[in-house]
């Protein structure tokens, strides 16, 4: 199992005022699912990210990643599992628009310790993979928006992560770019096994996952297969 959360609960301390973000939730994702957590502003899908992510501890239950608890792991193994095992995809892009696709690509084997003769092949593979061989020299800031995300999902993919974590990959795209990005996301799943979740508010996009869990006011309302 790559990840199980049970009974997490996820609460905030304001002076002597305590507000629950996440209550209860538990669910298991194997190797090679493709997952969608679907739920509008304010459900706490970004604060459950948080956690999936090595970002944020619950504050009770428990989160287990690759068999072992989450509080477990140093900060050493946290920076090394976020780097090598964790790739993560924004809404926002977050590239170095002034560095080409292949620098921006390249940034995670900074911190990894393949050795850098491997580098060149990662990269491009990465590159390879989500169709932007013909930009590989572009400076980021010359593509369009849906470019920039397969830049992103690019460099996710380089250190070949066990899950990819995509937080609303599509919100600053318009409905054309955004659909190309989740069809490259929908083939790193079915082709070549990755496993992929998505965060979303929206259906329209949560649908290219094969399952759903449905956040609403921090609980779980829903868990199917799409």
């Amino acid at each position: 199992m790559l990840i199980e959360l049970a009974d997490i609960h996820k609460s905030f301390q304001t002076g002597e005022v305590t507000t629950e973000v996440l209550a209860d939730i538990s669910f298991t994702i194997e190797q090679g699912e493709f997952t969608s957590i679907r739920g509008s502003s304010g459900s706490g899908k970004s604060t459950l990210l948080h956690i999936l992510g090595f970002l944020s501890l619950p504050t009770s239950g428990s989160y287990r990643f690759q068999g072992k608890q989450f509080s477990e792991y140093s900060e050493e193994q946290v920076a090394r599992i976020r780097n090598q095992e964790m790739g993560f995809v924004f809404q926002s892009f977050n590239l170095l628009g002034r560095s080409t696709v292949y620098d921006n690509v390249r940034l995670p084997l900074l911190y990894s310790p393949r050795p850098e003769n491997e580098w060149d092949e990662k990269i491009r593979q990465a590159i390879t993979t989500v169709g932007l061989d013909h930009r590989i020299d572009y400076q980021t800031f010359k593509l369009s928006g849906g470019e920039k995300q397969r830049v992103a999902i690019a460099r996710a993919l380089v250190n070949e992560p066990n899950v990819i974590f995509a937080d609303e990959p599509t919100g600053n795209l318009d409905s054309v770019s955004g659909g190309e990005v989740m069809r490259t996301l929908q083939q790193l799943h079915n082709e070549l096994g990755h496993t992929i979740i998505l965060i979303t508010h929206d259906e329209f996009t949560a649908g290219f996952a094969e399952r759903e869990l449905l956040l609403e006011d921090g609980r779980i309302k829903s868990d199917r297969d799409l």
